[in-house]
């Protein structure tokens, strides 16, 4: 993997990604590479999926090939250190809720790009979490000017962004084992 660590991937990529037009820049980005690796793609088999973002060099492909690397490792880490790609708590409510809703929606892309909505006919707890994300992703903000109402805001945000940490982790320890799509790749 890349020496870059994540503040430096966020920073470099965020700037590019906007630049091409990615309006929600990382956090979608991040969701998509996320839903990706729930679909069990390994770090060989990415750069079949780097068309997506429509990049144009090969350093900007480098970027995100080693931000895929460092979602599966955080993936498949015992330790829960799954972190979701997002602005910090210093960011408005607002902006928050709005990468949050972003993420989720790249979440959604990524996992179910190739018209694969298997996750449509699940049932239980990896059902539940998917549908979850998607009425995240269409969520609606409208926050209080009010100090009081905003440091609820925040804790709701803190609290949604916790849950779906935690959601990722068991759709990819779910989903990721059992469909493996790249045995369907040509080995190179």
């Amino acid at each position: 993997m890349s020496g870059l660590n994540a503040d430096e991937l966020y920073a470099g990529l965020d700037e590019k990604l906007r630049d091409i037009g990615w309006d929600s820049g990382v956090p979608e980005a991040h969701g998509l590479l996320t839903g990706l690796a729930c679909r069990g793609f390994s770090a060989k088999h990415i750069g079949n999926k780097m068309y997506m973002f429509e990049l144009d060099s090969g350093q900007d492909s480098a970027s995100l090939q080693a931000l895929y690397e460092l979602v599966l490792k955080n993936l498949e880490s015992d330790d829960p250190v799954f972190d979701l790609m997002l602005p910090g708590d210093d960011e408005s409510a607002f902006r928050r809720a709005d990468e949050i809703a972003n993420w989720c929606s790249g979440f959604a892309q990524g996992f179910c790009h190739d018209g694969d909505m298997s996750i449509l006919q699940r049932t239980g707890p990896v059902k539940e979490m998917f549908d979850d994300i998607m009425s995240i992703a269409r969520i609606q903000t409208d926050f209080s000017d009010d100090e009081v109402e905003r440091q609820g805001e925040n804790r709701a945000l803190t609290e949604i962004e916790q849950y779906l940490r935690v959601g990722i982790q068991l759709i990819y320890e779910e989903m990721a084992v059992n469909h493996n799509p790249q045995e369907a790749v040509p080995n190179d």
